[in-house]
């Protein structure tokens, strides 16, 4: 999965870029879109982490990816 084009958006989900990578979030009226879309992510994490947020029913709603070649802003840089 190329990271690049997902990070454009769609249909079923919109994107935020957050300080340490980026948050996917599921458009509402998409969910079912969107859940097929975070399991090939999850599948495909190939250069980068990715992390499932659920919401109360146990749904992933949001993914967080963050690109394991970048530094953490939490990192030191000595």
């Amino acid at each position: 999965m190329d990271i690049d084009t997902l990070l454009e958006g769609g249909p079923s989900y919109g994107v935020i870029d957050a300080r340490d990578g980026y948050l996917l979030y599921g458009r509402e009226g998409h969910e079912a879109a969107f859940s097929a879309l975070a399991e090939q992510v999850e599948a495909a994490a190939d250069g980068f982490e990715v992390i499932p947020l659920k919401d109360e029913n146990d749904r992933c709603d949001r993914l967080f990816i963050a690109p394991l070649t970048e530094e953490k802003s939490f990192e030191s840089t000595r």
